[in-house]
């Protein structure tokens, strides 16, 4: 009986010691990991955005901005100029609205081009990239 007594006391301490050193390096691993995302958090990366209204640019528009890298389009036009939204879209820039047809307009709506390329997605799903030249176009249609 005391032998068996005995084995399952050191069962049970032997367990003890194995998690604890488990639990440490698991906190190591994370501190490592948490250090490298803040690493990455403080990189930063230059984008040139300017903004057109019929393909002429805006006086004062173009801006070089330093962001975080991995920043979206649609946060760092929020942090860079005046911003008005509707339903997920950008109708304003710095004053500068979208107009809506009339018998006596055409309509015109903010679009943007990346590096030279017309945008297949909303401002807020692209990623900005070191050296990115975005143009918005305020463009009759």
């Amino acid at each position: 009986m005391k032998k068996l007594l005995l084995a399952l006391s050191l069962s049970f301490v032997l367990y003890g010691c194995s998690t604890t050193t488990e639990t440490a390096d698991t906190s190591s691993a994370t501190q490592v990991s948490s250090a490298a995302v803040s690493s990455e958090a403080k990189e930063t990366v230059a984008v040139t955005i300017s903004l057109k209204d019929g393909g002429t640019v805006i006086a004062g528009s173009e801006k070089t901005v330093e962001i975080e890298a991995g920043a979206n389009l649609l946060d760092v036009m929020k942090a860079n100029y005046s911003i008005e939204e509707a339903d997920g879209f950008i109708t304003a820039i710095d004053g500068h609205a979208q107009v809506e047809a009339s018998a006596e307009t055409k309509a015109k709506y903010w679009l943007f081009d990346v590096n030279g390329e017309p945008s297949m997605v909303g401002a807020g799903d692209v990623v900005l990239q070191e050296g990115d030249e975005i143009v918005w176009n305020l463009t009759e249609m």
